[in-house]
């Protein structure tokens, strides 16, 4: 059964304010934080920028935030360096009925496993 759209518009609304405050706070150089919904969740991409340039060079996707009805929690992925369309949940807090807690988690990055390069 999917997402009740009540609560993925909160994971969408949540992941957009994560995006903004990332944004405001860092230089185009050290990429720009975006989110697109996916089906019961979103995922996170990192866009990358060459120095000096507004346009975007590439895209990379860095985290993935979704519900699992089988678990009845969220869950948090974090892609592989050697291929970003691989998930491999993340090790230090791979799930949570507390969406807030995986969101703030992403958002800290305290590994330095979502943001940096």
């Amino acid at each position: 059964m999917g997402l009740v759209s009540l609560l993925q518009r909160q994971v969408e609304s949540r992941a957009e304010t994560i995006c903004r405050f990332r944004n405001q706070n860092l230089p185009a150089e050290l990429g720009k934080a975006s989110f697109e919904p996916i089906t019961n969740g979103v995922v996170f991409f990192k866009q990358h920028y060459l120095l000096d340039s507004a346009h975007c060079d590439y895209t990379s996707q860095v985290a993935k935030i979704e519900w699992d009805d089988s678990v009845n929690s969220w869950c948090l992925f974090v892609a592989d360096e050697q291929d970003d369309e691989i998930w491999l949940p993340y090790p230090y807090l791979p799930q949570s009925n507390d969406l807030t807690a995986l969101m703030r988690e992403l958002d800290k990055d305290p590994k330095s496993l979502f943001w940096d390069d």
